[in-house]
């Protein structure tokens, strides 16, 4: 039966202790998204106090206690997803996973891509907290794992930043960030829902402009959207190549597109942080045309002319070729 039920999208938050996993765990829970959401929360401890200290009470919640998520209550993390993948009757469309502060989300990753869970789950965001106040004082026999953190972040969410000089936090991300890292900074765990939830195109398109302009800015100008669409096939080597190059404020981007070298199939791409995935995604429905459309997210700063400019480099010499 789970072969017919719909992929549930996952998004795994984590950070080290204290950096305000919780705070954006209630805000994504009461945030105005729509979706039906299974909540696993993982702390170290007999008693689970993150759990406790979740508001919503209309969320499904699975706490996974006395352990890290990553080691001692792993089969009980298989467990739990096995029994969400399996619902029929209001079965999730998202999970949500809190890792413990001590927990190494790459090896929460690793756990969703169990041959057991292809096509029942999809790994959607990593978001990983830093606490720009205490970040930098951690103890020296603890730094290995909060650099592990970061280094399995599709996003990372710089939290705190009121509380730090604008000099201090150009020092921790000189100290903690790897190059290109997507990194949003934030008060009180406050970042944009796109920021954690799948792209859907046929949600998103309403919001953006079809000419290429970005849309209006939402979520009190924290960030800016743009469409862009273009009937010839694209290139897959230079889409990858551009996708890559993008500027390190541009934080997600999803929909689908049409290749020159796959004629007659469609596929959908999905880019979050620096994580990119392009799969095929069967035939062209009859009534839609082929051809490619790109919604991207990003902060305040992004730039829709050279956005535009770069992703027209994608299109494919044969394209190209016929319109000369």
């Amino acid at each position: 039966m789970s072969s017919i039920l719909p992929t549930i999208h996952v998004s795994v938050i984590s950070g080290f202790l204290g950096s305000g996993k919780t705070t954006l765990l209630n805000r994504i829970l009461n945030g105005d998204h729509g979706l039906k959401i299974a909540v696993m929360v993982n702390d170290f401890g007999e008693i689970n106090i993150d759990a406790g200290l979740i508001v919503s009470a209309t969320q499904n919640i699975t706490s996974l206690a006395n352990g890290c998520i990553c080691c001692t209550v792993e089969s009980d993390l298989i467990e739990q997803l096995e029994k969400l993948c399996s619902m029929v009757e209001g079965r999730p469309e998202h999970i949500l996973i809190e890792t413990s502060g001590v927990s190494d989300p790459g090896r929460v990753v690793h756990t969703l891509r169990y041959p057991q869970f292809r096509q029942r789950l999809a790994l959607d965001t990593v978001v990983v907290l830093l606490d720009a106040e205490r970040q930098g004082e951690l103890p020296q026999e603890v730094r290995p794992l909060a650099q592990e953190q970061l280094a399995a972040a599709d996003i990372v969410v710089i939290n705190k930043v009121d509380l730090v000089s604008p000099e201090r936090l150009q020092a921790l991300k000189h100290q903690w960030l790897f190059p290109r890292a997507k990194v949003h900074e934030a008060v009180f765990a406050d970042i944009p829902l796109p920021f954690i939830f799948d792209i859907r195109p046929n949600r998103l398109v309403p919001l953006a402009r079809h000419d290429g302009q970005p849309a209006s800015r939402r979520h009190d100008q924290l960030f800016s959207s743009f469409s862009w669409q273009s009937a010839a096939p694209l290139s897959l080597q230079e889409l990858r190549k551009v996708l890559g190059e993008f500027a390190e404020h541009v934080y997600r981007a999803k929909g689908f597109v049409q290749l020159e070298d796959y004629p007659g199939q469609r596929f959908i791409l999905h880019l979050v942080g620096s994580r990119l995935d392009i799969q095929p995604a069967g035939a062209w429905p009859e009534q839609d045309a082929p051809g490619s459309h790109l919604v991207v997210i990003g902060s305040r700063q992004l730039d829709a002319d050279a956005l535009r400019a770069c992703l027209e480099r994608c299109v494919g010499r044969r394209a190209l070729a016929a319109v000369s």
